[in-house]
């Protein structure tokens, strides 16, 4: 029995040295940086794939990646913060309002209970597929997230009212790796709600430019050979001059982005259309573009 007790003892102060090893392997700043390529990832792929363009022609490094992210990511992190910053006084708060009124404490622990509990259940039948959740977001992680966080609370609560007899003891190692799990899965269902927002980030941003036909640059492009540019509002004109440097004039484009050495195009009027496609142009020395403003709507049928 002996070594038994002296093995659990020694095992948290084994995962406060394998933790100590951790953060010096993987500093803040790398899980940091790390995330915001993720999230930035996950908005560009939503964005670019419901315009038809896939991620992977794009080419995009790692800063762009994170500097995509930054709306994505910061406000809801700054939420998360703001939330744990009132959160920590209100507990303090809590706790001694309630201590001297066991009766109040043991209600509001079962409160804390029953919505954990229902907001878990709904959780998991949303993420099954058994329930569909009629609502813009990333819901069923969120519920999760809550519903374990207000039942691992309450259970820190009850903890509080109905301490152990003193002669009971709980392994360290055993309440260690509990909260470990604990943090562990808050942290994971974090993740998961911020990517589901940043996916829903990118296709808000697709529904923006549907309806803000500005802001996107329009696009003229000059080229000495017919390049058969086709799409709702592209025109194609010959130009009269046969001794110019170019021949061919197309208009009625609008640029998306330039990445990979390929300049990737929409039709002017691919917001009204049912079925548009994107373009992909080499960045070629031989063709000239040019980039204006768009100021008035295109006449789109």
């Amino acid at each position: 029995m002996k070594r038994s007790g002296g093995d659990d003892a020694d095992v948290g102060p084994d995962l406060a040295r394998l933790w100590s090893v951790t953060a010096h392997v993987v500093t803040p700043t790398t899980i940091v940086a790390a995330l915001m390529v993720y999230f930035g990832s996950v908005r560009t792929n939503t964005f670019f794939s419901s315009l038809g363009v896939d991620q992977s022609l794009l080419g995009l490094s790692i800063q762009d990646y994170a500097l995509r992210s930054v709306a994505s990511t910061i406000e809801p992190l700054a939420m998360v913060l703001l939330a744990v910053l009132v959160a920590l006084p209100a507990h303090a708060l809590l706790v001694r309002r309630m201590a001297a009124r066991p009766a109040v404490m043991r209600r509001f622990v079962i409160v804390l209970d029953v919505f954990g509990f229902a907001a878990v259940v709904v959780g998991v039948l949303g993420l099954a597929g058994w329930v569909e959740l009629k609502v813009r977001g990333p819901v069923a992680p969120i519920s999760l997230g809550l519903g374990v966080l207000a039942l691992g609370y309450g259970a820190s609560l009850r903890a509080l009212a109905h301490p152990r007899p003193p002669g009971y003891a709980e392994p360290a190692g055993v309440r260690a790796v509990r909260r470990a799990i604990f943090v562990a899965l808050l942290a994971l269902l974090l993740l998961w709600s911020v990517a589901g927002y940043a996916q829903l980030r990118g296709l808000a941003a697709v529904e923006q430019l549907r309806r803000g036909p500005g802001l996107l640059p329009g696009v003229v492009i000059y080229a000495p050979n017919r390049l058969y540019l086709e799409g709702p509002g592209v025109t194609e004109s010959r130009l009269p001059d046969e001794t110019a440097e170019f021949h061919y004039r197309y208009a009625g484009l609008r640029l998306l982005i330039r990445a990979n050495q390929r300049y990737f195009l929409l039709p002017a009027c691919w917001a009204t259309a049912s079925q548009s496609r994107a373009i992909a142009l080499h960045d070629d020395p031989s063709i000239r573009l040019e980039f204006f403003h768009v100021t008035t709507p295109p006449a789109c049928p």
